[in-house]
């Protein structure tokens, strides 16, 4: 059975010690935009939320939540993801019904393209823009 569970801003610590530290990993891909000490202590001070996926009692990968509320619509956000198989599809419906649950309309998440296409071909994501940028 699968299950995400929301870890609280004072377990942290023990999640860092549980495995969510492999996050460090996903913000490695995000160009410099954020370290995984950085995201601990967004974490930590409540910036944005950590959530543990649980296959069968066992933590099979870790996640990175939050809300955003645009002008027109709330999106619940996947900032970093690191279930290595995984299987992160297995758990889109409980990520769906976690967003209903914030009042989300719409479940974002910003991708390379490998995984995008992964996520376009597993959970039905389609693109809505892409993000350029140029260092100054």
């Amino acid at each position: 059975m699968n299950k995400i569970i929301v870890v609280p801003t004072t377990h942290i610590d023990i999640a860092w010690r549980d495995g969510a530290d492999k996050l460090a990993l996903a913000c490695a891909t995000s160009g410099g935009e954020i370290t995984g000490d950085q995201l601990k202590m967004m974490l930590s001070r409540g910036d944005r939320t950590l959530i543990r996926l649980d296959r069968d009692n066992s933590i099979v990968g870790w996640g990175v939540i939050g809300v955003e509320q645009l002008p027109n619509f709330r999106v619940l956000y996947v900032y970093e993801m690191y279930a290595p198989h995984g299987h992160f599809e297995e758990f889109f419906d409980e990520i769906k019904t976690m967003a209903h649950a914030f009042g989300c309309l719409r479940l974002r998440c910003a991708a390379r393209p490998a995984q995008a296409r992964l996520y376009r071909q597993r959970c039905g994501f389609s693109p809505v823009y892409q993000t350029l940028e140029v260092e100054l």
